[in-house]
């Protein structure tokens, strides 16, 4: 079963992430469902609209349709990537409209650059 873009989506969301890198754009989450057996993914939107600097994804939120789901909390981490050489400034996650601002990495040092 797949949720409709029409009402609010299951899962609570937060740690919102979206980096460049060298000819890579990422898009992390953290999203914390009521139950097992649901599953999110970020897909990239069909249609991305007008603003080349404005990458559009799509939270698409599953759940099985058979068989019991324990009714335990479940965490997960969800990303997603493209190898891409766009000037994204900004991603905007639907339905939910949001917008996240990207952090450009291409000039940045390693992460862990200051770990010895």
């Amino acid at each position: 079963m797949e949720a409709s873009g029409q009402e609010s989506l299951p899962g609570k969301t937060r740690d919102w992430r979206a980096l460049m890198g060298p000819g890579v754009v990422v898009v992390d989450v953290w999203v914390t469902f009521p139950s097992a057996g649901w599953k999110m993914e970020l897909r990239k939107a069909e249609d991305q609209g007008d603003d080349p600097a404005q990458l559009l994804l799509e939270r698409i939120v599953t759940f099985p349709d058979e068989g019991y789901q324990p009714p335990v909390t479940r965490g997960m981490e969800v990303h997603w990537e493209e190898q891409t050489d766009a000037e994204y400034k900004s991603v905007r996650i639907l339905p939910d409209e949001l917008t996240l601002e990207v952090v450009d990495r291409r000039e940045a040092p390693p992460l862990n650059a200051d770990r010895t």
